[in-house]
């Protein structure tokens, strides 16, 4: 059976991911960037644990809500920015544009953390660009649901890279998220 993908691969990021993230990961406060903010739930989530952020957002379609607009820039990286402007760069992007985000988002920010389908490692286009560029993974052992319908038998992971290049990264598989917690419901 043959899956419909959302346009855009317009799939909201479920907050108890971006939690995990930040449990396991010291991203340092500042100019943060989210070039794919959609409806604005990374930005809430990490606002919901940080106050050290301020947030510049982006994304690919134009029916964006103008709350999540912190500082609007150009879609898609258009427009001149200076290199390393953000201290982080955090999104979930359209899986089909993937590297252009991540090679975009690493011009731009000091470190940067994209959430991934985990076969994102594994491909014969990427493979020389990752041997000397390679991210920290930090694997979610709990399939993410982005529809709300369950999960689509994907492992995830966040890849992070910072300012460096580098032929080796950390893998790391974060906890476990308790059901409650993935679905929203408050104890």
């Amino acid at each position: 059976m043959a899956v419909t993908r959302r346009e855009y691969d317009f799939y909201p990021t479920p907050a108890w991911c971006v939690r995990r993230l930040l449990e396991a990961v010291d991203l340092p406060g500042g100019r943060w960037l989210e070039p794919a903010v959609g409806d604005g739930a990374i930005v809430r989530a990490v606002d919901e644990l940080r106050d050290d952020v301020h947030w510049t957002t982006v994304d690919v379609r134009d029916e964006v809500e103008a709350d999540f607009h912190y500082d609007f820039v150009a879609p898609l990286f258009q427009g001149p920015v200076a290199v390393h402007a953000y201290d982080v760069c955090i999104t979930n992007p359209p899986f089909s544009q993937a590297l252009e985000f991540v090679v975009e988002s690493r011009r731009r920010a000091r470190v940067v953390a994209m959430l991934l389908r985990l076969c994102w490692l594994a491909s014969r286009e990427r493979n020389d660009w990752l041997g000397a560029t390679m991210p920290d993974v930090y694997v979610l052992p709990d399939r993410p649901s982005f529809t709300g319908n369950g999960s689509d038998m994907t492992e995830y992971a966040w890849m992070v890279w910072r300012s460096r290049d580098r032929a080796t990264g950390e893998l790391r598989v974060l906890r476990k998220t308790p059901i409650n917690e993935r679905r929203g419901v408050q104890l």
